[in-house]
């Protein structure tokens, strides 16, 4: 279906060039058209409803005279349908695109073009994703001919992303001292601002960046410290923590922004446990993996929101459903002796179905950075659940189904939980499960069963081992409760960062110094190996005690060794 849809759009494109503008005395030839003074008028192209601005003209760029026209016209069908084309990739960007090119600003009855250097850089961006389907640029997004340079006079379509939104005029939070956190909920225009506000408070050991886009075109925003932002430093693990994975679970989205504030504000004060815990760790915080679900629950508003609206992306996908199952590929490979049971591939089937943009970007994340450990922060419980998620007998919805590392996965669990004072508590009466006598802990396909999370993807497809924590009752409360439950949680999350150094780490490399890349380590009695990253370095999580250690890299002789595992 996909192809015919391609070549009926390819057809379409092909249109010819515009009549020229008439000179004196050709009007009756047919051959050009008329001068006519056109004007400033409101949008009312239905894809192009959310443009940065409210005015065109017509004739447009491609001289489509009428909304009509436009909304005939070839063109307007493909920017319409261009992000199921690509599966959600540069969207909306390419539709904003194409929308400045349709329906371009106009000011003072006078066509703005859109910015030359807009078009190049996302044309070099989104190319791989129109290779993929073996599709052409569209010839209407030529760079060259339907576009200005920045001395011409040009705009950016696509202002109102990449978190540049209008925010209030008055920052409320100018001139008070940088300790001040306000613990409310945020849009998020108010996230994107608070965080880049804090990475310059903190600009000596913080930073912002992307990770990628979600559906509708909200950038997934990270705060990075480390002393050396934006770097990988040798021997320095990576440390991740992921919020609002579910749309409507909101508390951890404000977590991590509080979190944020936290650090920087307490590393410029000196604080001796802050500064040892960045000059020692690199921390990427991701607050929000689902902004468009939380926009969606927001509209409900605090205290009101059903326990399902705004969990699940634009795309109706519940993220935690939406990793590739490797887990049931572990359980069929377990009986083999010898067969590899971590750094699985992702099938090629997995690629067939619906593969959300948060979740593309979440791997690619992934792939980029070494991470040695990560929580993911939901809401509706007070518990932490840890992998396997997905039950070693699918049939079997509540199965203790361990990972070969359940002895460190404990461990990390419970460094969350017997630092949170209510998730700690020996009381059985919670949110409506029972986990007390169980220390606030459970194996997650043992409280329920399902496949393709984002837990179990992290501990089999790469070094990450990954908790999931439960941080709240109510996914959605009033803001009067958020100063309480920062401070519940707050002692928990330094805590488990800190847990990154539990166990050995090293470096490979030959006989020269050089590193090796890719190289297995292997803990005896542990049917699970970690490798390096590109600088040979390497983070094994292990509980306390006395281990052998391999290593091994093809082409190289096999080294093994006694290592301790450390406390912290």
């Amino acid at each position: 279906m996909l192809l015919h849809i391609l070549l009926f759009l390819g057809a379409l494109a092909k249109v010819t060039e515009p009549a020229p503008r008439c000179e004196t005395g050709q009007e009756t030839l047919g051959q050009c058209q008329t001068e006519q003074k056109a004007k400033c008028v409101d949008i009312t192209v239905g894809t192009c409803n959310d443009v940065p601005y409210s005015k065109t003209m017509y004739p447009n760029l491609l001289d489509q005279k009428a909304r009509q026209a436009v909304e005939y016209s070839s063109e307007y069908v493909l920017i319409s349908v261009i992000h199921n084309l690509l599966q959600g990739e540069c969207n909306p960007d390419l539709r904003l695109l194409g929308c400045s090119i349709l329906a371009p600003q106009c000011e003072k009855d006078k066509i703005i073009k859109p910015c030359r250097h807009i078009c190049e850089k996302l044309k070099k961006s989104c190319l791989p994703a129109f290779d993929a389907i073996d599709m052409a640029w569209p010839y209407f997004l030529d760079c060259d001919r339907f576009f200005a340079g920045e001395e011409e006079g040009c705009f950016d379509p696509l202002a109102k992303l990449r978190g540049e939104l209008e925010v209030a005029e008055e920052d409320p939070l100018a001139g008070l001292p940088t300790t001040f956190i306000q613990f409310t909920h945020h849009s998020y225009s108010q996230m994107v601002s608070i965080l880049k506000r804090t990475a310059s408070k903190c600009s000596h050991i913080a930073r912002t960046y992307s990770i990628g886009r979600s559906f509708e075109g909200k950038d997934l925003f990270v705060i990075e410290f480390s002393t050396k932002p934006g770097h990988h430093e040798l021997l320095k693990p990576e440390f991740k923590y992921i919020g609002n994975m579910h749309g409507n679970e909101v508390v951890g989205k404000e977590l991590l922004i509080y979190l944020a504030q936290y650090l920087c504000s307490e590393y410029l004060l000196g604080n001796p446990r802050i500064q040892m815990l960045i000059n020692h760790t690199r921390i990427h915080l991701l607050p929000s993996l689902n902004p468009d679900g939380y926009d969606l629950a927001a509209e409900e508003g605090a205290g009101y929101n059903s326990w399902i609206n705004g969990r699940q992306t634009a795309q109706n996908l519940d993220l935690n459903r939406n990793f590739p199952d490797l887990t049931s590929e572990v359980y069929a490979r377990a009986r083999i002796r010898g067969a590899r049971i971590d750094h699985i591939p992702i099938p090629q089937s997995y690629w067939w179905g619906k593969v959300a943009p948060e979740t593309k970007a979440i791997m690619k994340w992934m792939r980029d950075i070494p991470f040695v450990l990560s929580a993911s922060l939901h809401g509706g419980e007070l518990v932490v659940t840890y992998p396997y998620d997905y039950s070693r007998h699918p049939l079997e919805e509540k199965m203790f189904s361990p990972t070969p590392d359940e002895k460190m996965f404990k461990l990390l669990a419970k460094a969350y939980a017997d630092a949170h004072p209510i998730i700690s508590d020996k009381s059985e009466i919670r949110c409506g499960g029972s986990f007390g006598k169980r220390g606030g802990i459970i194996n997650g396909a043992e409280w329920y069963s399902f496949p393709g999370g984002m837990a179990d993807f992290n501990y089999l497809h790469t070094n990450c081992f990954e908790i999931t924590v439960e941080v709240g009752c109510e996914k959605f409360p009033l803001e009067e409760e958020l100063y309480s439950i920062w401070h519940e949680n707050r002692e928990s999350l330094l805590n488990f960062i800190e847990m990154v150094h539990r166990g050995i780490k090293g470096i490979v490399s030959d006989k020269l110094g050089n590193p090796i890349k890719n190289a297995r380590i292997s803990v005896r009695g542990i049917r699970h190996d970690i490798t390096t990253a590109d600088d040979g370095d390497y983070w094994r999580l292990l509980p306390p005690g006395t281990y052998i250690i391999s290593a091994h890299a093809v082409g190289y002789s096999k080294v093994i060794k006694k290592a301790h595992g450390s406390h912290a």
